[in-house]
């Protein structure tokens, strides 16, 4: 194959995935040097844009969403509007809720289980570069393991882009870290919220549901 692009400045995940799968039926490996493979990509991509968006449905049946790893201001703002109001103020809101999100955040990336993720791209990319595989319905073709390599390229696109693979609603394990970390930081932030595992389980859904508005930063 031939290289990986560059990483854009306004990271459109639609578009980024759609890209990739051209990048792969194209045998791509390096953009930035093969003319050919650019305008292959550049030129196609927009063919795979449906093997994109079937990608992203697959991923929320099963529980996830893309979304920034940083979280935006518009992400910050729905955790809670109220809080900012409160007795932290509105700074001392958004370092509490960004200190809270990437918490749940590590502690979910520093043990799920890659898998199911994998299989889901894996598929994705099984079916965008054997468009006869979309009629196959048996659910016994398992050729679609021989993509793990190209699935593995495909999260590690996503992550250098400054996104992550995350659920769409926190778990068990990210709430209790959640409250842990209100409980360990003894501020106006522990008095105000009490570290409810409901309130911290709700800052986390607010901001995934927030992900996709535009952020005025």
């Amino acid at each position: 194959m031939r290289g990986r692009e560059q990483v854009s400045q306004t990271f459109d995940i639609t578009q980024h995935l759609a890209k990739e799968f051209a990048r792969y039926v194209n045998r791509v490996q390096n953009d930035q040097v093969d003319i050919l493979g650019s305008f292959l990509i550049e030129s196609e991509w927009e063919n795979y844009i449906s093997d994109s968006k079937e990608v992203l449905q697959s991923l929320e049946l099963a529980g996830f969403v893309i979304m920034p790893r940083e979280p935006s201001n518009k992400m910050i703002e729905a955790a809670d509007a109220s809080l900012g109001s409160g007795l932290m103020g509105q700074r001392g809101a958004q370092n509490y809720i960004t200190h809270v999100f990437n918490a749940m955040v590590d502690e979910y990336l520093g043990g799920y289980d890659t898998n199911l993720v994998l299989d889901i791209f894996s598929m994705a990319i099984a079916r965008a570069s054997d468009p006869k595989a979309r009629n196959d319905t048996s659910g016994e073709n398992t050729s679609y393991q021989r993509f793990r390599k190209q699935a593995q390229d495909v999260v590690a696109g996503i992550q250098k882009n400054g996104s992550i693979i995350a659920p769409d609603e926190a778990t068990p394990e990210m709430i209790a870290k959640g409250v842990s970390e209100t409980a360990e930081n003894k501020t106006s932030a522990s008095e105000q919220t009490g570290g409810n595992a409901d309130y911290i389980a709700s800052i986390y859904n607010n901001m995934v549901a927030a992900r996709n508005e535009n952020s005025s930063n």
